[in-house]
């Protein structure tokens, strides 16, 4: 009876190691490596949750975050990223997606319907060709405030853009969806500290038949500018 109950202690203690080995994996693997995120809004449309064609203003798909690739690297130009920002209304902070545009040291500028950018160590400024931008927002991209149309990326931010121009909270805003004069005044917040940046999205996973990788644009008008620079650099 005895060894009876010894075997039944063991196989519980085997059977506790193995739930909190498990356990602990799940948490480092959604605080470290990847994570699940649930798309919402119609800020990223048409590159996420345009679903059928129709663009969804409420939770669509459903995304696998690389939080890995940002523990040894920074976010790039293109990347797509999730991070959280508080909107200043008293309201808890809360998740948000949107492209990365400017990098530290960068100058960004929103002129005509269409973003400029003066990269870090260059005078050079250079017409962004956003090929992921539908045909409604492409030349749409609009100041939110008269006069306040020209960001200068402090370093360790990132100015970043929804795809969906015309419908997306984003830098030009400072985040807030009650636009106010108070953006314009503290453009400081209109920046995405790297510290907030949980990761890049990587895999739309849900709806099935919308299964796909994320492509990551080239910028292929920014190349001999970066070549330039970083020769600059080196020097």
């Amino acid at each position: 009876m005895k060894e009876k109950s010894k075997k039944i202690l063991l196989w519980l203690l085997d059977l506790g190691i193995n739930i909190a080995i498990i356990f602990i994996l799940v948490v480092v693997i959604q605080k470290w490596i990847i994570a699940p995120f649930d798309v919402s809004g119609a800020s990223m449309c048409d590159t996420l949750n345009d679903i059928g064609g129709k663009c969804t203003n409420t939770y669509g798909e459903k995304i696998i975050i690389n939080e890995a690739l940002y523990l040894f690297n920074d976010p790039d130009r293109g990347d797509i990223v999730v991070f959280k920002v508080n909107e200043g209304d008293g309201s808890e902070e809360k998740y948000f997606i949107k492209r990365v545009i400017g990098l530290p040291g960068d100058t960004v500028e929103i002129k005509g319907g269409y973003v400029y950018l003066t990269p870090k160590g260059t005078k050079e400024k250079i017409q962004l060709k956003e090929d992921y931008l539908n045909v409604n927002n492409n030349g749409s991209t609009k100041a939110y405030f008269s006069g306040f149309n020209v960001f200068k990326v402090p370093e360790g931010h990132y100015f970043v853009l929804g795809d969906n121009r015309q419908a997306s909270t984003d830098s030009r805003s400072c985040f807030k969806s009650n636009i106010s004069i108070t953006c314009k005044d503290h453009p400081e917040e209109a920046y995405v500290d790297r510290k907030v940046i949980r990761g890049k999205a990587w895999v739309v996973w849900w709806p099935l038949k919308s299964i796909r990788l994320l492509a990551h644009p080239d910028y292929p008008e920014l190349q001999d500018t970066q070549a330039s620079s970083a020769s600059l650099a080196e020097k």
